[in-house]
């Protein structure tokens, strides 16, 4: 199962990275870095409001699919998300109208707004659908609707911003139509899953609370990641913001990509053995899950930082090169830290104690904001790298010593061991390549790494890796054989 689902998440992923990386490519060659500075404030902006009034429905389609199904309640559930989401999105709209009056800036930017709030809220609808098929363990959909609709909204972002000449509003654009045309797909499957169902105050009342309490922990996430942008902006400039975000696409963005596949494969097999198999059942399921975890973040993160440099040469735009390279390895490092910590916050999720998840998250959040009043006005946007660093730690180890009275999640500590020498490898090997500079440097090292990486993986055998290979290679050789 757990194969299975690793192909068929991967998809979605390489369609993310493209469309991530392309966009950064694009808007920081043809934006100027206020420009780029004012997308990425917008973005933020955008990002906190959905997360207080339109997540909470999201979370509850994706938490409760399994339990309306095991009770014959698919009919209800559904018709009491549709009606939430309604509600949701009226007040959504009333928000963004009153954001995109008061927020200070010219037509493009107001423009920009109210397109990013629209399609925030045609993509809550689409997530919902896809966040049921995902729990219904419907990966081969999911991921061919959610490629569909990242791509869509990469070329869309092309056209607008290449061709038609659009500034900041352009993406936002592009997104609110991609979602459009993706919902075309889902909306009748929602319509249908809803049918003959009626609206249950009750299940809205539970849905809400967890909800809410995931929306709040996600407020708070993004208060960590993103947050400190308002404080650059304030302590520094909107050029600044527009420098520390594209530092931040080239290694966060990266890490988001990566967690969030592990996360699409691991946490439904989370949730149906800890609803339905046995403690071993479940004890297996998170171990997989948090071995895929640092046998990809923790590389990738170690090798982000090694060719920050070539990768800056090929993402980002000359005016923000420089600058966005030296911060990449600190951001990588946070971003690692917040990754691996979203292991451990699973614990609250699948217990439902996800309140209490939110409120433990707002130790690293203000933290984060106090250090970055103290570090800013001292090393510039490095005090935000550093910032970071240290709040995604605090709140790691907060997480995984709390999450413990609850669901005991399992470390294995001789697979991380295992994945850290072969880290140190892997870096020595690199470090040995010269600066070749941009496409042809990062090849090698990439090439260089990656088969150090491997290579020490399958001598130290990390998570039994021989032993799968050697399963897989028996196989074939049988279907070979048979043929």
């Amino acid at each position: 199962m757990l194969k299975k689902h690793l192909l068929a998440y991967l998809m979605p992923n390489i369609a993310q990275a493209i469309a991530s990386f392309g966009t950064v490519a694009i808007l920081t060659r043809l934006l100027t870095d206020a420009e780029y500075g004012r997308f990425s404030l917008i973005f933020t902006t955008m990002t906190i409001a959905h997360y207080i009034v339109m997540n909470w429905a999201e979370a509850a389609a994706a938490r409760f699919y399994a339990r309306a199904e095991a009770n014959g309640e698919i009919n209800n559930h559904f018709k009491t998300l549709i009606v939430a989401f309604t509600f949701n999105a009226a007040l959504f709209v009333v928000l963004g109208a009153l954001v995109s009056i008061f927020y200070p800036g010219d037509m493009n930017v107001k423009l920009a707004l109210a397109a990013a709030f629209g399609g925030s809220i045609v993509r809550s609808l689409l997530k919902i659908a896809l966040e049921t098929r995902r729990m219904n363990l419907e990966s081969m959909h999911y991921s061919m609707v959610e490629t569909f609709n990242t791509l869509a909204g990469f070329a869309l972002t092309a056209v607008f911003v290449v061709w038609l000449n659009l500034k900041e509003e352009g993406p936002f654009i592009a997104t609110m139509v991609a979602a459009a045309m993706a919902l075309v797909i889902e909306g009748p499957f929602l319509k249908k899953l809803s049918n003959g169902g009626k609206f249950e105050i009750k299940l809205a009342k539970e849905y809400f609370h967890f909800g809410w309490g995931i929306s709040g922990g996600l407020l708070l996430a993004t208060a960590l990641s993103v947050g400190d942008r308002y404080f650059i902006a304030y302590f520094l400039d909107d050029a600044a913001v527009g420098v520390y975000s594209a530092g931040y696409q080239i290694a966060a963005r990266i890490l988001d990509i990566l967690f969030v596949y592990i996360t699409g494969v691991g946490f439904p097999l989370l949730v149906s053995a800890f609803e339905k198999g046995t403690k071993e059942d479940f004890k297996i399921a998170a171990i997989n899950s948090c071995n895929l975890r640092v046998a990809i973040g923790v590389p990738a993160a170690v090798g982000i930082a090694l060719v920050s440099k070539p990768l800056a040469d090929i993402l980002i735009g000359e005016s923000l090169r420089a600058p966005a390279a030296q911060i990449t390895p600190y951001i990588a490092a946070g971003a690692l830290f917040w990754g691996l910590s979203d292991y451990f916050s699973d614990a609250f999720v699948i217990s439902r104690k996800v309140f209490e998840r939110a409120i433990i998250m707002t130790i690293p959040a203000i933290l984060n904001m106090i250090l970055n009043i103290i570090l800013l006005p001292k090393m510039g946007i490095m005090g935000a790298a550093w910032s970071t660093i240290i709040a995604y730690f605090i709140g790691m180890v907060i997480l995984a010593l709390r999450g413990r009275k609850y669901i005991k999640m399992p470390i294995p500590w001789l697979d991380i061991a295992k994945v850290g020498v072969s880290c140190v490898l892997m870096a020595l090997a690199v470090m040995m390549v010269g600066r070749l500079g941009g496409f042809l440097e990062l090849f090698v090292k990439a090439t260089v790494g990656a088969i150090t990486y491997g290579a020490a993986a399958v001598i130290l055998n990390f998570a039994n890796f021989r032993g799968h290979a050697l399963e897989i290679f028996t196989k074939l050789k049988g279907k070979l054989n048979a043929g």
